[in-house]
């Protein structure tokens, strides 16, 4: 079954490869006023009492707190199902970097566009038993070429559809096709 701690430091090579846990400056969130900053991914503005929380800890000692952050707030009792870790870590890593719906229905389009011909699953977006059980079905190999096709294409069209996003597009590409 997926392990937390490896779905975790594949989506931390992308946070913060370093492991510094350092406050760094950071995107300003839809509905929030800036400046916001991060630490290890975590947004001020997105996560503000979570953050400010971890930033009192000092640096040296913030790598705990990170981690329990990542687990309270991304990892699920559905992630421990899937029986692949290299499904199970890019799905979280999207859950991290997209949100925790996206990542699912671009999972459950994937499973579609490997079990074509065979049984669907419902893209909606939600863990469920239908999902688990079509996601360990499928040949693990196919379905994270599958993901990652899905995830770049989610990336491409935010690009297109917000000019302002495409300097994000290489960073997201990178991310994606690992």
């Amino acid at each position: 079954m997926a392990d937390f701690d490896t779905a975790y430091n594949f989506m931390m090579d992308n946070e913060d490869f370093t492991r510094a846990c350092k406050q760094v400056s950071d995107s300003v969130p839809a509905g929030c006023t800036g400046p916001c900053f991060a630490i290890s991914g975590i947004n001020s503005g997105s996560w503000p009492a979570q953050f400010s929380t971890i930033a009192a800890i000092p640096q040296e000692d913030r790598g705990a707190a990170v981690r329990q952050f990542y687990h309270d707030h991304y990892w699920n009792d559905w992630f421990g199902q899937v029986a692949s870790d290299e499904v199970g870590k890019r799905v979280f890593d999207f859950s991290v970097n997209g949100s925790s719906q996206l990542a699912v229905r671009c999972l459950q389009q994937a499973v579609n566009l490997v079990n074509a011909g065979g049984t669907q699953v419902t893209e909606d977006g939600g863990w469920g038993p239908h999902t688990i059980a079509a996601v360990n079905a499928a040949d693990a190999g196919a379905l994270v070429a599958a993901f990652k096709t899905k995830r770049l294409a989610h990336y491409q069209a935010i690009a297109d559809a917000n000019p302002d996003r495409k300097q994000y597009l290489k960073g997201w590409t990178i991310r994606a096709d690992k």
